[in-house]
């Protein structure tokens, strides 16, 4: 009886290709060019390998992850090669790659299916990729999925978005209302993707307070803005304030890891723009960063070749008018940029803890500057520094101070730390002694920012302070007609004085503002309209009796 090889051949249900060299002219194996498939391969993969063309051109159309030209030259040598396995896009598969040498210098080669073995071993991988809390896949498991799904997009010529979640004032949930109630709100948040799960939209618990969520197999991007805008509302509708980012493959990369890191970048747009808001990545974004990489460039070096200036800005006490004393402020003329606002390298700085030694330099500058005019004008004012979250949580902080103070022979009550609510960012018990320890010391303390922030009255009677700042956004509204903002300030105001605390307004430049702080009893005025930020050699003057030298509303620029 004949034998049918191909028969045979073809009754397997493993795709099997057989494959001949291709020989250059110097007879070394340069190719190989498919001369049989049996039918379940051709079924499998037939539109890329029809008419038997060479591995060179279709090894990238089934997967770059086999090194095939590799593998056939070791097995013609009758060398064995390691098997390789890979995922199918075409088959939604896994498939372990063997080859064999037949007669005749053929290479054989056989594709056995182990997608259930992948399967079960990833059911098993994924109990231990759970979140705990909310039962949603870790970050790690998730990550380690996305090259498979971009691998399906790719094959499908297929949309994918990746949209980064962070809930807005978690930080403010824990401190108020304690870590169960975070948790809850965390677990509720997850409830609500849990909603949205597909086999093509895939959640995960990103980080303490994010999710991602990889929305796959779209077929244009307005889908995926669909799905989002959905995501989005239901949040809204049950009153859950979150903010996020969104990249889209390979409108934006093709990528794994950009496309989360743009993600990324959107949501912290998301955050910076008011919270509470879904974001696209795109080009301003990336601009931004490119910009935000070159401060972070230029600040290195300003730090290192100390290119910063301090200047100083006057308080005075409303009553009387006596000076009561100068917060330094600290300014940035780039050669390039020109003067860099604090408000943008400030946050740059924290970021990237530039600010430990930017502001250890600040306060040796001042208490340095406060020492000469002691001796030299017999200046008994205080000097006010802002201290950053970042510097403050230094362990060495309190060290340095008073290392400052012994080093210039300054007593301590003239040198007034201010700090913002940011500085209770974390480990509060621990802020609180510290910033005890200071004011026992003599040092005054005073909170900036007042009104700007979400629980600033739960902090006045945690911190111990001596003095509160009311913020230059409550002021510009201070004469308005309605009287409303008026009635706050003036509430503010007797508040604060029952407390024991000194008042300082600040960004006073009108008249009638400074008229009425003085009704309300606010103690000290800070702003353009007595007095501008000065640098130290107009600082020398006025101090030395020269009033000209004052810089205000009604002066020289």
């Amino acid at each position: 009886m004949k034998l049918n090889f191909e028969e045979i051949l073809d009754s397997f249900t493993a795709p099997i290709l057989i494959a001949e060299p291709v020989f250059a002219g110097d007879n070394t194996v340069s190719d190989f060019s498919i001369c049989y498939a049996n039918r379940s391969c051709r079924e499998s993969v037939g539109f890329v390998i029809k008419n038997y063309p060479k591995w060179s051109d279709f090894k990238n159309k089934i997967t770059s992850d086999v090194p095939w030209f590799e593998m056939g030259v070791k097995t013609l040598e009758g060398k064995k090669s390691e098997d390789c396995t890979y995922y199918s896009p075409a088959t939604k598969k896994y498939y372990k790659i063997k080859m064999e040498l037949a007669a005749g210098k053929l290479v054989v080669v056989v594709f056995w299916d182990i997608t259930d073995e992948k399967n079960y071993s990833r059911s098993m991988k994924e109990l231990t990729q759970r979140d705990f809390l909310t039962g949603l896949l870790n970050r790690t498991a998730l990550i380690e999925s996305i090259d498979l799904l971009l691998d399906t997009c790719r094959f499908e010529n297929k949309k994918a978005g990746f949209l980064v979640l962070d809930i807005d004032d978690m930080k403010n949930t824990n401190d108020v209302q304690g870590t169960l109630k975070g948790d809850e709100k965390i677990k509720k948040v997850a409830d609500i993707l849990r909603r949205f799960e597909r086999d093509n939209i895939k959640l995960s618990r990103y980080g303490d307070d994010e999710f991602l969520v990889a929305i796959t197999g779209m077929d244009s991007y307005d889908s995926i803005v669909t799905v989002t805008d959905t995501i989005y509302e239901y949040f809204q509708l049950q009153n859950i304030s979150i903010s996020g980012g969104i990249s889209v493959f390979p409108d934006h990369s093709s990528e794994k890891d950009e496309l989360i890191r743009f993600a990324n970048m959107a949501v912290h747009r998301a955050k910076k723009s008011g919270k509470n808001r879904f974001d696209f990545f795109d080009a301003d974004i990336l601009r931004e960063f490119i910009k935000q990489i070159t401060m972070q460039s230029k600040l290195t070096t300003a730090v290192l070749d100390s290119s910063f200036t301090v200047y100083y800005q006057p308080q005075f006490d409303i009553q009387t008018g006596k000076l009561r004393g100068f917060e330094a402020l600290l300014r940035w003329n780039d050669s390039e940029l020109g003067a860099v606002p604090p408000s943008v390298f400030i946050p740059i700085a924290e970021e990237t803890e530039f600010i430990i030694p930017l502001g250890r330099w600040v306060l040796n500058s001042t208490l340095r500057t406060l020492k000469k005019w002691q001796t030299a004008y017999n200046f008994d004012g205080v000097i006010s520094v802002n201290i950053s979250p970042v510097q403050f949580q230094q362990e060495t902080f309190v060290f340095e101070i008073e290392s400052l103070i012994e080093k210039y022979n300054i007593k301590p009550e003239f040198l007034e730390i201010e700090i913002t609510e940011g500085i209770m960012i974390k480990n509060m018990n621990e802020i609180i002694d510290k910033l005890n320890y200071l004011k026992a010391s003599g040092i005054k303390v005073s909170l900036d920012d007042f009104g700007t922030g979400y629980s600033s009255l739960s902090y006045l009677q945690k911190l111990p302070l001596d003095t509160l700042k009311i913020d230059k956004s409550f002021i510009d509204g201070l004469t308005s007609g309605n009287g409303i903002q008026a009635n706050i300030i003036s509430s503010i105001i007797n508040m604060v004085k029952n407390m024991g605390l000194e008042t300082i307004a600040e960004g006073v430049e009108e008249e009638d503002q400074l008229s009425l702080l003085g009704k309300f009893n606010c103690d000290i005025v800070q702003g353009f309209l007595r007095g501008k930020p000065m640098p130290e050699n107009l600082c020398d003057e006025y101090l030395s009796g020269n009033t000209s030298a004052l810089l205000t509303n009604r002066s020289r620029a």
